[in-house]
């Protein structure tokens, strides 16, 4: 920690902050209080001394996983580039009626038959002609590639059905061009109620994630 830092509260707060970059629950865990935790944490990275904590301690981490600014910028890159039809899509698959046969598996089409999504649709079928129905196709996340496993980010259980969740792609590609000097213009990431945190520091965490990454992979 750097030794500029002496206030015992904005030392928590820089080691809570690094864990995720949230400002308000790092104020929290830090010890402020929940009902003043947003403003305070907004206020505190707002500190040019927190701020140079926080650089410091990052760049130490960062040095000590040899990650480099390049390996950052092609994990982005290969995100950026994932096929996000890997972990879920829309296929057009056999109608009810395409083969003749009351299929008992699978979605309920338009008709009330139920669709057979193990088959293609038939193009000879009188009713669909060959166009099939559509049919929501989640992949079994176990056996992603590793290009897809980069922008899972899990699944959950909605009224709707299976939610699967991902990275934000264009997120992504905003910091690739930042990194690159694409953008010119300076935006202060920071809002009041502290739902929203200054430009992301690459985490401990993160900085693990992406060391791991990198050793998997070469």
């Amino acid at each position: 920690m750097s030794k500029k830092l002496t206030n015992t509260l904005h030392k928590k707060f820089v080691a809570e902050y690094l864990i995720d970059g949230n400002a308000k629950e790092a104020a929290i865990r830090a010890g402020y209080s929940p009902k003043t935790a947003a403003q305070q944490g907004y206020r505190l990275t707002q500190r040019a001394d927190v701020q140079a904590a926080i650089a410091e301690a990052t760049a130490e981490y960062v040095k000590s996983c040899h990650i480099t600014k390049d390996m950052v910028l092609l994990k982005w890159w290969q995100i950026a580039n994932a096929d996000y039809n890997e972990l879920s899509s829309v296929r057009r698959v056999a109608c009810g009626y395409c083969y003749g046969d009351n299929i008992t598996m699978g979605d309920d089409d338009d008709d009330g038959r139920e669709i057979d999504p193990s088959r293609e649709p038939n193009p000879d079928c009188g009713i669909c002609r060959g166009e099939g129905s559509p049919h929501v196709h989640i992949a079994d996340t176990s056996k992603l590639s590793p290009a897809a496993k980069l922008v899972y980010q899990g699944a959950k259980e909605t009224k709707f059905g299976i939610e699967v969740q991902t990275v934000d792609r264009m997120k992504v590609l905003d910091n690739v061009a930042r990194h690159l000097g694409m953008f010119k213009d300076t935006v202060n990431h920071v809002s009041e109620d502290g739902s929203m945190t200054p430009p992301q520091p690459l985490t401990p965490e993160l900085a693990k994630a992406i060391s791991k990454d990198l050793d998997d992979e070469y």
